[in-house]
């Protein structure tokens, strides 16, 4: 299509992109002289989509495409979408890589357009990267509710087949249950997995594929760690009841102004860092600052004393700067200062050379490199309505076990001093439960897998507590717990120390 005036007002440019429900012209309002982005729809339910364009057109978000018009001509049905000159997270996906907090951050911002659209009863419905407007200073736009429906309307699926995209589709979708809030959170957390794992969690290269992961398989994220890898993986739960929630999201990222973040197109990776909970942040600075003055405070010191307890130009280690430096500060007399002060004119012409040789002995040079930070997984417990599980990202999780319990704690990724492996194990009396053990034969139990290793003894840095195994009943059954009362069973031993956070 060239360029024509639509319905007498909308000027069309050229094309921005097309896909299966229509082509999105770039056009400009002739009236009032703005650019707008027009959608020309490629359906014949011309009457739905004006009803479903007006309720979406009532949506008030910073974070949704607002719609401005919705108009026919010739037959053909054009909705009149603000301009938003951004890329997609699909563009941007394919040039680089993404942060634990970029992601947090698109997620929030897209959260509060699906929570828009569920206030005045919308499901969006194709919630997926493609859909999703970047801007470069990071602001988020969710687009396209050209499929959205209204939650209450009794022919939401009577049209029959299944709307959306299938990669990023909720499992009840596909065993007939009505679109919801819940599995437009769901395809939120496909995308987010996406986002940060940089490939889909469950798209495969056939449909039917797809529908078999997204039904029976667990996908495994490896490159995020605590608050984001659990809001994803909760909202990736296969059960829309168990799933997590809008406000349970929100909870564990926090609020999307702590979350601002300038979105940079660049081609490197950039390797996500482990993260506590936004609140443990400002203590870390304030600790930081505390200890960066404290060893300045200690350095000066030990150069002073350097230059008057010890003049002559014999090395000083840092243990005997630390001696001296107590010495000076409780043992030094008024007299001694005395002779000092009177001492210095004729002492002047040497001071120089005493300066000179004091880099050859500060402490600085001899301090070690810093320790590599350590790389650790997290712990989760689930159940199936009778038995638990624990899980790590390094282990599957068997299939039936799909309500999630919560958080168990943090194990190191690899051994190193003071760890041994943790063992996912099943119950060889075929009972169905699973329960850990530090065992490599898992008790005389088949193994399901290395969940990571956990700390014999309590680790000198970082907060941790202990994980106890528990249980059930006089049957062997058992159970981890961070609660030294397992809950009110059998505390049967302490398995070692976790850490509560990564």
């Amino acid at each position: 299509m060239g360029r024509r005036v639509i319905a007498g007002r909308y000027r069309t440019i050229r094309e921005l992109g097309r896909g299966g429900m229509g082509v999105v012209w770039l056009a400009e309002d002739q009236v009032i002289g703005r650019r707008v982005a027009l959608k020309e729809l490629r359906t014949t339910e011309t009457e739905r989509v004006l009803s479903e364009a007006r309720t979406a057109g009532r949506l008030n978000s910073p974070n949704v495409v607002a719609i401005h018009d919705v108009i026919t001509d010739n037959g053909v049905t054009y909705i009149v979408m603000e301009l938003v000159e951004a890329p997609t997270l699909t563009d941007l996906m394919a040039r680089r890589t993404f942060t634990e907090d970029e992601v947090a951050a698109i997620g929030l911002q897209t959260l509060n357009a699906l929570e828009a659209a569920h206030a005045a009863g919308i499901v969006h419905r194709d919630v997926k990267p493609s859909n999703i407007m970047v801007a470069a200073d990071g602001t988020v736009k969710l687009t396209d509710f050209g499929i959205a429906r209204v939650m209450d309307d009794p022919g939401l699926t009577a049209t029959g087949g299944i709307m959306g995209s299938p990669g990023y589709m909720a499992p009840e979708l596909f065993a007939g249950q009505p679109p919801s809030p819940a599995s437009d959170l769901w395809a939120l957390g496909a995308t987010m997995f996406h986002a940060i794992e940089g490939h889909s969690p469950f798209q495969r290269e056939t449909t039917a594929a797809t529908m078999h992961a997204i039904m029976y398989e667990e996908p495994v994220i490896r490159r995020a760690r605590g608050p984001l890898a659990t809001v994803i993986m909760g909202l990736l739960h296969q059960n829309p009841a168990q799933r997590l929630t809008a406000a349970q999201m929100r909870a564990q990222l926090g609020s999307p102004s702590e979350r601002t973040v300038v979105i940079e197109p660049v081609t490197t990776y950039v390797t996500p860092q482990p993260t506590r909970d936004d609140f443990e942040e400002p203590k870390r600075r304030r600790t930081g600052l505390i200890a960066s003055a404290a060893i300045a405070a200690v350095a000066v010191i030990g150069l002073v004393t350097f230059l008057v307890v010890r003049p002559s130009d014999q090395p000083v280690t840092p243990a005997a700067q630390q001696g001296a430096a107590a010495t000076t500060t409780t043992t030094t007399s008024p007299s001694e200062t005395t002779s000092s002060s009177s001492a210095a004119p004729s002492s002047s012409s040497s001071a120089p050379s005493s300066q000179a040789s004091t880099p050859k002995s500060t402490p600085q040079a001899q301090q070690p490199a810093p320790k590599p930070k350590r790389k650790t997984v997290a712990l989760a417990r689930w159940n199936d309505g009778k038995w638990y599980f624990t899980a790590s990202p390094l282990v599957s999780r068997p299939p039936q076990f799909t309500a999630l319990d919560g958080p168990a704690g943090w194990l190191a990724e690899t051994q190193e001093p003071g760890t041994r492996p943790l063992f996912a194990c099943k119950n060889s009396s075929g009972s169905g439960d699973y329960f850990t053990s530090t065992e490599p034969d898992c008790e005389g139990n088949p193994k399901h897998g290395l969940l990571g290793y956990i700390f014999i003894h309590k680790p000198a840095e970082g907060e941790v507590t202990q994980l106890f195994r528990c249980a059930r009943d006089q049957m062997g059954r058992h159970f981890d717990a961070l609660d030294a009362a397992c809950e009110g069973e059998v505390n049967e031993f302490p398995l070692g120390w976790v850490l509560t956070g990564p």
